[in-house]
């Protein structure tokens, strides 16, 4: 809220990831539309970004590279701070974030 403003709604949802499961997605209502959608390209005229996903990793994930699932688990969450400043900046291309030059990142 700090960042898109303190009047933004927040919502958690499950949802689908293959890598993990139950899966679980945090969004913030759109910015640019103000969670109407209606022809809104930032949300895709849902209403709401979604900020972050997790859940408990998949046993086949697990297993797949060597842990026994029946020993051991795992949490995965991603945020995407990049996804979330091109948002904000209207940004275009996420490799700016990995260019190294300085003229672009010292904005931020």
């Amino acid at each position: 809220r700090r960042l898109f403003g303190s009047d933004r709604k927040v919502r958690f949802r499950c949802d689908y990831f293959p890598f993990v499961e139950p899966g679980v997605d945090m969004s913030i209502d759109c910015f640019a539309c103000n969670g109407e959608g209606g022809g809104c390209r930032i949300c895709r005229d849902s209403g709401w970004i979604e900020i972050m996903g997790a859940g408990m990793v998949h046993p086949r994930v697990l297993a797949g590279v060597g842990y026994d699932p029946e020993k051991y688990t795992g949490f995965a969450f991603g945020l995407g701070p990049e996804r979330i400043a091109m948002l904000k900046y209207g940004i275009e291309d996420i490799r700016l974030f990995y260019s190294n030059d300085l003229r672009f990142l010292s904005q931020f």
